[in-house]
């Protein structure tokens, strides 16, 4: 799985805080594996999130966006840091 650079940290934090401001997304997180949630709302929440994310994170979202694979383990990065708020 590639890893989207170091120095997006700060953009990981800016997703998970929008997606931590969903509260259907946070139930789903809660009350399910990771699996389970990825089935849900949060595949999309996270998507619409980067999207949102645009003007400060150009690039993280050029990446996101063109590379499913990098996607994927962005998004089970998210889940694991809202799991443990």
């Amino acid at each position: 799985m590639q890893k989207i650079p170091s120095k997006s940290a700060s953009k990981k934090k800016t997703v998970r805080d929008k997606l931590s401001e969903n509260e259907a997304v946070m139930t789903q997180i809660n009350n399910n594996t990771r699996d389970q949630a990825m089935l849900g709302d949060f595949p999309q929440a996270i998507d619409d999130a980067v999207m949102d994310s645009n003007e400060s994170h150009q690039e993280m979202m050029m990446q996101y966006l063109s590379n499913p694979e990098l996607a994927k383990g962005f998004a089970r990065v998210v889940f694991d840091m809202l799991k443990g708020q």
